[in-house]
């Protein structure tokens, strides 16, 4: 509230007798207040220390329940690991990194409903996931539309033509799939081979288009092609087919326990204990291991994670084993290395961080030290991930290289 008082010689301002003080006093005096003022300014902006980081906001958007749990939760591990350790070795340059986790229950339309979300609302930069094919078929013309960078785990190479904001950490099953199969084809010479995939998912179909064709690229004969739906669990049926077939070779592509479970159900229908068992990269899954028991030694997959393989794969096994109490599978060392991939691009960027700089960063990834495959990655044409990968076995409840 303004109030007015009577104008008297006690109650005038002091200011009229500065107003009556010579000009050169009066500035003299306002320099003074300058100069302290100045003085002022800085020493706050001292003590306020630099301007603050940029933040580079990600949403990880990834099944840590469901269907692909077996998947989702050693990624994120690895994701943890790799973020807390790069914030710690100034791994993002300039820049900070914020991670939100959303459990997408292994469900497409959650998938949809949580990247909408992350983009429009919380403005995230990236977003990391989902898993399986089938949600990154379903989540990837969403980030396209709205123009956020999203780097998934899906196998299938369809994700990428959708747009140049899609990126993949997994090279295709035209890339990993052959080693296998050549291996299964060069090596062990079997006459024949029955293959088993899911059929509601691509990713798994293409696994198992590769794997069919290339083995028959080696002369051995296809007796069967038989398909199954993910939610599938009593393959009694199944197993006594497989068994009346008599095959020299059994491929699985399934998620991780249910091929277990197929496995299992032929061993105790009468499968031939001499039959080759191979499988796609989940079947080198810890999962897989504890489902099958016994009925799973020998079995053959590809994988894209040895940590016997470098010391710097040895040094993260040694680190992972003694965070979590288990030694890492392949997706915990995908997801590491995807922070890897990440920081990379952030580091790089000077300035803001936005979708377009980020994009842009990512498009330029190559040669990035990583743990996957050969222990670097680069995107080619197309943004195609290229890492390499080798063919391992299971052996007294844990892998071992093969070739």
């Amino acid at each position: 509230m303004r109030m007015s008082f009577p104008t008297t010689s006690a109650s005038r301002p002091k200011a009229d007798a500065r107003a009556s003080q010579p000009t050169s006093y009066r500035e003299d005096r306002m320099t003074k207040v300058s100069r302290l003022t100045m003085r002022a300014l800085l020493g706050a902006t001292l003590l306020a220390g630099p301007a603050a980081a940029d933040e580079v906001n990600i949403a990880a958007i990834l099944s840590t329940t469901g269907t692909y749990a077996f998947v989702g939760v050693p990624l994120v591990n690895g994701i943890r690991m790799a973020d807390e350790e790069l914030a710690a070795a100034g791994g993002y340059g300039d820049h900070t990194v914020a991670i939100q986790y959303d459990d997408n229950r292994s469900d497409r339309q959650e998938a949809i409903s949580l990247l909408t979300r992350r983009a429009n609302v919380d403005q995230s930069d990236l977003i990391l996931g989902p898993i399986a094919s089938s949600e990154a078929m379903a989540t990837g013309p969403v980030a396209v539309q709205l123009q956020v960078p999203m780097f998934t785990v899906a196998m299938t190479s369809e994700v990428l033509p959708l747009g140049e904001w899609i990126f993949k950490s997994t090279e295709t099953a035209v890339t990993y799939m052959p080693p296998l199969a050549n291996y299964i084809g060069e090596t062990l010479h079997p006459a024949n081979c029955y293959l088993v995939s899911i059929l509601d998912n691509p990713g798994y179909i293409i696994q198992k288009d590769v794997f069919r064709d290339t083995l028959a690229s080696h002369g051995v004969e296809i007796i069967a092609d038989e398909g199954i739906l993910a939610s599938d669990t009593d393959f009694t049926a199944l197993s006594t087919k497989i068994v009346d077939a008599d095959p020299e070779c059994l491929f699985v592509t399934t998620p991780p326990e249910q091929a277990a479970n197929i496995i299992l159900q032929a061993r105790q229908a009468g499968l031939d204990p001499d039959t080759i068992i191979a499988g796609d990269t989940g079947l080198g899954s810890s999962q897989f291991i504890n489902a099958a028991g016994s009925a799973g030694e020998g079995t053959l997959f590809v994988s894209i994670f040895s940590e016997d393989y470098s010391d710097a794969t040895r040094a993260f096994a040694e680190r992972y084993q003694a965070r979590y109490g288990i030694p890492p599978d392949h997706w915990a060392a995908t997801g590491y290395s995807m922070m890897s991939i990440i920081a990379a691009a952030i580091s790089s960027i000077e300035g803001e961080v936005t979708r377009e700089t980020l994009r842009e960063a990512m498009t330029q990834t190559h040669d990035v030290p990583v743990l996957m495959g050969t222990g670097s990655m680069t995107f080619g044409e197309g943004r195609v991930p290229v890492h390499g990968s080798v063919v391992m076995r299971v052996r007294d409840g844990g892998w071992e290289v093969v070739q």
